[in-house]
């Protein structure tokens, strides 16, 4: 359900980006809000509340991801791309109702009857799981029931424009021919710390680069906090069980400690191959009259019997009833002991049967499994009273209850104290679960410095928790990063120095040296010239894209330099070009198809494009400030 939040309708990431389908949930109460429009479009107003809802998750997920504040730049960036989605998705809105695009409730609730999570265990639709799916989730059937008509409308207009759209058969070709280029290319790699200075980095540089770069060494967010947890364990040990519910428990599951009746018997398997089935009943029926004559059951088996039994005279050995489920199984407990019956056909051929001896079914006494319904009675109340314990932490809470110590004692809670619990990080023993750092960062506990919990921790730990203190974000003390800063000045140098040492080679190349020979000179390794594909992935990406894009070579080799993600520079010499082979002919309608639905989805973000161009829009930035 929590992949409902922010649908990405289109595959490609640029393009989905534009337009990317808001799934509210009322995770929180917005009543206090002021009533400012966040947006209008051509005179459709879109209320505030969309928007800060939309803010609220989206900084929700930023601090279970990073774990850190949002820095002020990226901030903007957020609030600008979530007034961009709600102005897409009104535009769409609009044009829906505009080119009358229209979808059934029977549709939309075809849809919302198959969605996984609303299945019961009998893999069937049920709508009390549905609910408690939903409210789990804090969205009331009516929200999901039109999120799921905005989806199939949307879905609509994308078949509709993608499905009218074609290519040419040149542009396939054209279209083929780029995807499965390969460059026949030959590079060599200037790393950062072969050509670093062991020149010291004098003090002044190391303030300068402090001062400028403040931002890199920040300290992480952390609190303080006192916190009370309760683990079922815990429970268990204070539930003490009376002999009267031991054996009330007893009573009630008497069905649970009865041990099966158990037969012991012979066999003779006389198997069906083929269509020889009346041939084999008639050789079973034949033998039973030799074993109901009087010959020896065990003798008759060794003689007859196709199966593993045969050398032991067709011994089972004591077997329950569940493992020969069916006729067999029935013939076998119907019997009594001394007879003989048959023939019985199973899936494996007809058997013959003798049961020699009955080994009946008893419950086991109170006293053997005493121990074993002292920890079931022990887990079940723990179950219960965890339950409860829970529900009276959030009853007293909710009255206003602030004094840790007092909840602790009452409820028999262990406390504990953590002097610095990380924002993304947290700390032992409490770990750092996305709950528990939605909670202690929460503006309840962090600002206002109310008690926050109870959150589950696993299936068997509550905890309450208490900031007493809070520590901001800040820039380090030059003298903790002094060292630091030096490695990353080194490493920079190392960089800029290699970058240059990898330029100065390009118009040598061009003028008709040898990368080799360049490259053995300046101490670095060369990879001989291969041809490599879009997609190679046994070459650094960042190679890889610059040898694609720079020009294919023409009379001469192109040569680039390319700067690669560990700081390196490559050097690289593209000399030829050639399409791969196209002779898998399933391979080629598939890239086809591909290839005309990336094609048919740049229609699509077209589409949108031309629609914001025509619209009247009007935003306002400031609705995240109230």
């Amino acid at each position: 359900m929590q992949s409902r939040k922010w649908i990405a309708w289109l595959a490609l990431a640029p393009i989905a980006a534009i337009f990317v389908f808001w799934g509210g949930s009322n995770t929180l109460d917005f009543s206090g809000v002021s009533k400012q429009d966040a947006a209008e479009v051509d005179g459709t107003k879109i209320p505030a509340t969309k928007a800060t809802k939309m803010w609220a998750m989206a900084q929700r997920q930023w601090s279970q991801q990073v774990g850190t504040d949002i820095p002020d730049e990226q901030r903007t960036r957020m609030q600008e791309n979530i007034l961009d989605q709600l102005v897409v998705e009104q535009i769409l809105d609009n044009r829906f109702a505009k080119e009358h695009f229209r979808v059934s409730d029977a549709r939309v609730l075809s849809e919302f009857e198959r969605q996984p999570a609303f299945k019961g265990a009998d893999g069937k639709y049920d709508a009390n799981t549905a609910r408690q799916i939903l409210a789990m989730n804090n969205i009331t059937e009516q929200e999901y029931f039109q999120e799921t008509r905005n989806d199939l409308l949307l879905k609509q207009l994308q078949q509709g424009i993608s499905g009218s759209y074609f290519l040419t058969r040149s542009d396939q070709q054209r279209l083929f021919n780029l995807e499965n280029e390969e460059r026949e290319v030959a590079h060599a790699v200037f790393s950062p710390a072969q050509f670093a200075s062991a020149e010291p980095v004098d003090e002044a540089a190391i303030k300068a680069y402090y001062d400028k770069n403040g931002d890199r060494f920040m300290s992480t967010e952390s609190v303080s906090l006192e916190y009370a947890d309760l683990r079922l364990e815990q429970v268990a040990s204070q539930v003490v069980p009376t002999e009267e519910q031991l054996r009330e428990l007893y009573d009630t599951n008497r069905a649970n400690y009865v041990v099966e009746e158990h037969r012991r018997a012979r066999h003779i398997l006389i198997p069906i191959d083929g269509e020889n089935d009346a041939a084999a009943l008639k050789q079973a029926e034949s033998v039973l009259a030799e074993a109901r004559a009087g010959k020896d059951f065990a003798e008759l088996a060794k003689k007859y019997s196709k199966d593993s039994t045969a050398a032991d005279g067709g011994e089972l050995g004591f077997v329950a009833k569940s493992a020969f489920p069916g006729t067999l199984g029935d013939t076998l407990f119907g019997m009594k002991v001394g007879e003989i019956a048959g023939p019985v056909k199973s899936q494996f051929g007809y058997h013959l049967i003798q049961l020699e001896e009955i080994q009946a079914g008893e419950a086991k006494p109170f006293e053997a499994v005493r121990a074993e319904l002292d920890s079931q009675y022990r887990q079940e109340r723990a179950g219960e009273l965890f339950g409860d314990r829970q529900e009276e932490m959030s009853r007293m809470l909710e009255e206003g209850e602030t004094d840790l110590d007092k909840i602790a004692k009452a409820l028999g809670l262990t406390r504990g104290s953590i002097a610095e619990f990380l924002r993304g990080g947290g700390a032992e023993p409490l770990g750092s679960s996305p709950d528990l750092q939605q909670v202690v960062f929460g503006d309840t506990v962090l600002n206002q410095r109310r008690i926050g919990g109870p959150v589950v921790l696993g299936d068997d730990r509550l905890v309450l928790v208490k900031v007493t203190e809070h520590h901001k974000s800040e820039v380090k003390p030059l003298a903790q990063v002094h060292d630091e800063i030096v490695a990353l000045i080194k490493h920079e140098r190392g960089v800029a120095a290699a970058q240059a040492a990898a330029a100065a080679l390009v118009p040598r190349i061009e003028a008709g040296e040898s990368l080799a020979t360049l490259a053995a000179a300046a101490k670095v390794t060369v990879e001989s010239a291969r041809f490599v594909s879009r997609g190679d992935p046994s070459i650094p990406e960042g190679l890889r894209i610059a040898i694609f894009e720079a020009p294919r070579p023409d009379a001469k080799p192109v040569v680039r330099t390319a700067k690669l993600d560990d700081g390196s520079t490559a050097v690289f010499v593209v000399s030829r070009s050639r399409v791969g082979d196209s002779a898998n002919t399933q391979m080629v309608q598939q890239q086809n198809a591909m290839l005309l639905q990336r094609a048919a989805t740049g229609e699509v973000a077209a589409y949108i494009s031309e629609a914001r161009r025509k619209a009247k829009i009007v935003k306002n930035p400031k609705v995240f400030e109230y």
